[in-house]
């Protein structure tokens, strides 16, 4: 793991060095998404990195071979059918 140390300016704000901002392709007005873990530790992502995060956590919790999108489209149709038929 890689540390850097970083300021807070007076508006709350931190500058990531430069060579971060390249590594993360970051650009002016990227935004990331800030949380912070069970020991108060600050962690920042990226989009990307989130979204990925989530994936792998919906993920290790559906049965092997199963679709949730082709779950809910079957749902869907029933539904439908039983609108029809009332």
């Amino acid at each position: 793991m890689e540390r850097f140390t970083v300021a807070v300016d007076g508006s709350g704000r931190i500058l990531l060095p430069a060579k971060v901002r390249k590594q993360l392709n970051l650009r002016k007005g990227s935004e990331l998404i800030a949380s912070l873990d069970s020991k108060q530790r600050l962690v920042l992502n990226t989009r990307a990195q989130a979204l990925r995060e989530v994936q792998e956590f919906f993920s290790s919790r559906r049965p092997a071979g199963t679709l949730w999108s082709e779950e809910i489209i079957q749902d869907r149709r029933r539904e439908a059918r039983r609108e029809l038929d009332d």
